[in-house]
């Protein structure tokens, strides 16, 4: 009998947790993001540190998921804003992390990745490819780990940023599932309980 209630006990949390949980809680974010501008210069020393140097302001090119919140009645695909980012620099190899590497301010919405890991590759005719993750901020949204790439040409061109996180849905979808099979086991099972009585 006591192992019943220890399981009813766990449904009813389990279903409280999903019913409540959405309603006190941002959601995290979600989706993409293309940050593209701001020419760059590339210095790397004979000690292997590579430093790069941004020239802002910078443009958002790109959106999904919840960074469409960044769009405004007048953005197209191709361009949601421009001159509304600011690029961290300089940054490098060396960099003290966290790293702000970009801010930014659409449609009264604030976006912000701050990187806490980065791996810088070289690529053919002096330029880079960073890859790493980092904290993805938006307003209106939990601050949620994401993963991002960049990737600089060559000196003097423009560097782009492309921010990828998860989707949590499934995840916040399926707890919410779980706890209405639980209050409805547990109704089902109180139900059947006082037919049998009665």
């Amino acid at each position: 009998m006591n192992m019943r209630k220890l399981l009813t006990a766990a449904v009813l949390a389990t279903s409280i947790a999903a019913f409540a949980g959405p309603a006190f809680a941002n959601p995290m974010v979600y989706g993409s993001i293309d940050v593209s501008g701001g020419s760059t210069g590339i210095t790397t020393t004979m000690n292997g540190v590579t430093t790069i140097n941004f020239s802002n302001p910078a443009n958002i090119f790109s959106v999904s998921g919840a960074f469409d919140e960044l769009m405004t009645s007048t953005s197209v695909p191709s361009v949601i804003c421009s001159s509304c980012v600011t690029l961290g620099t300089p940054f490098s190899n060396t960099s003290s992390l966290p790293f702000q590497l970009f801010t930014g301010m659409s449609n009264n919405d604030g976006v912000a990745l701050s990187v806490t890991s980065d791996t810088f590759n070289a690529l053919g005719g002096g330029g880079y490819e960073i890859f790493g993750t980092g904290n993805v901020s938006l307003t209106g949204y939990t601050t949620t780990m994401g993963s991002f790439s960049m990737t600089i040409p060559a000196t003097g061109e423009g560097a782009s940023v492309d921010i990828f996180t998860q989707t949590p849905e499934p995840g916040t979808l399926a707890m919410f599932g779980a706890g209405l099979l639980g209050c409805a086991f547990f109704v089902g099972r109180r139900r059947r309980g006082a037919k049998f009585q009665g």
